[in-house]
């Protein structure tokens, strides 16, 4: 057990170390900081245009992966293929009746909100469809309502763990262990002020196109010894996302990013 601490500290300290290499070298994937994304499918997207890009850009304050398509097809295809996560859909007036009863029924499928188009001609059909959270004519309310399923969805995916008092260390569930056995081994690195700079740098790549973000990274950079460890817990913003989704799916590259914090 000894060999086997000692192997696992000195792999994690590596990771720790080359995390800001690794972000250099590699595809920053948005993906794995938020356990929601977001699909738009209308058929008259056209992501050159600058309205649709400042929809975007509104979009993103609530849910950071934001996916648009134009292809009834490609869409459902895409939406078959996530893994771990949970998409909300914002689908156009015109495609909902069709679209609908595809992808309703699809696990993956968190909720379903028909933007523009005549409410009085979907008010009927969207009642037979729980998933469907409205009908909706402007981008702003949509958005409100992504922030409280996006909370809830980021809620649900977090367990909690009660271990019994007297229970034998070998009972316990596999992966109870192994995060005890991470935070362990993260206890006996020393992390200081690069390790948050490293962490601020990676942040920074990921949220490049997000000013909302970008301006949580900044107050990160300059107040975090500044503020206790559960202000930034409870903070609404991507660091209790991004620490929640990296335990729960054990991604030892973001919580080796996040050691200062776990530690």
């Amino acid at each position: 057990m000894g060999n086997s601490k000692s192997t696992s500290s000195k792999t994690t300290q590596q990771t720790v170390g080359n995390a800001n290499n690794t972000c250099g070298c590699q595809c920053i994937d948005i993906r794995r900081i938020q356990e929601v994304l977001l699909i738009w499918l209308d058929a008259n997207i056209e992501n050159n245009n600058d309205d649709v890009q400042n929809t975007i850009t509104l979009l993103r304050r609530a849910v950071n992966d934001v996916n648009t398509y134009t292809d009834n097809d490609k869409c459902i295809q895409f939406v078959k293929s996530i893994e771990n996560r949970k998409a909300c859909m914002i689908i156009s007036g015109s495609l909902g009746q069709l679209i609908v009863p595809q992808i309703h029924e699809l696990s993956q499928v968190d909720s379903i909100f028909i933007f523009r188009g005549n409410k009085r001609r979907h008010k009927g059909w969207t009642k037979d469809w729980p998933k469907i959270k409205g009908i909706f004519t402007e981008i702003k309310p949509i958005c409100k309502a992504l922030k409280r399923v996006a909370q809830q969805c980021e809620q649900n995916a977090v367990s909690i763990s009660f271990v019994a008092s007297g229970k034998k260390l070998d009972q316990l569930d596999p992966s109870f262990m192994y995060t005890q056995l991470i935070k362990e081994i993260l206890s006996t690195i020393k992390f200081d002020n690069k390790h948050i700079q490293d962490y601020v740098k990676y942040c920074r790549e990921i949220f490049h196109d997000n000013d909302e973000e970008l301006k949580n990274v900044k107050l990160l950079e300059q107040e975090y010894h500044l503020k206790k460890p559960i202000w930034w817990y409870t903070y609404e913003c991507f660091f209790y996302r991004m620490l929640n989704r990296g335990i729960r799916l054990m991604d030892g590259d973001i919580i080796a990013r996040m050691g200062f914090f776990i530690n």
